[in-house]
């Protein structure tokens, strides 16, 4: 069994590695600590398990959950994350993930997770929302992650090749679906939808 650890704690890394190691006697764990190192030990290398930890560098909650899992599509992922947000558990369950423990699991509870992933049946805490509160498109969501990064508009339709106006629509509409007045107010609230900021 081959399982991809990526997190960017090593002391965290180091001791699941040794709840791992109770899976599988031919077990092979690879490390990862940033999007950028999975994204190359995904293009390269084939897993039977991904184990994904949200607050890496470079990592944009479920933007990057969504762009792992169409890399990757058989391939099943467990978030390992500290943010124990209902809403963030949800939005990453809806955007693929097979499984979410949070890092104050205990081993016994992060290797059942594991098992049950494995066979085929997604782990969800019963802490989590029972429903999604999230209900915008891709691109929404990804202009939701540069307001949250703090760019402004003028910086977001150059990133994007929109004009202002058209990223100004855009910003309207996700104020109105998240009920807020303003941008700081939806960077709140997209934190925790997106689960951008979580470790």
């Amino acid at each position: 069994m081959k399982i991809l650890l990526a997190d960017d704690h090593g002391l965290f890394r180091d001791s699941m590695a040794v709840w791992l190691n109770q899976l599988d006697a031919n077990l092979e764990i690879t490390f990862s600590a940033s999007f950028n190192e999975v994204k190359h030990r995904l293009i390269n290398q084939s897993f039977d398990l991904i184990m994904l930890d949200l607050g890496m560098p470079g990592m944009q909650g479920v933007i990057s959950i969504e762009y792992f899992r169409e890399l990757c599509a058989k391939t099943p992922v467990i978030i390992v994350s500290a943010d124990e947000n209902p809403l963030t558990i949800t939005a990453c369950i809806n955007a693929g993930a097979n499984g979410y423990v949070t890092k104050s699991s205990s081993g016994e509870t992060i290797l059942q997770a594991i098992k049950q992933v494995l066979n085929g049946v997604k782990y969800i805490p019963a802490t989590a929302a029972s429903q999604s509160a999230l209900k915008l498109s891709d691109k929404q969501k990804l202009i939701l992650a540069f307001i949250i990064d703090g760019h402004s508009n003028k910086a977001i339709s150059e990133k994007l090749h929109f004009s202002e106006g058209t990223v100004k629509q855009y910003i309207s509409r996700i104020l109105r679906e998240l009920n807020v007045d303003n941008r700081t107010q939806a960077a709140n609230i997209g934190r925790e939808l997106l689960g951008i900021g979580g470790s």
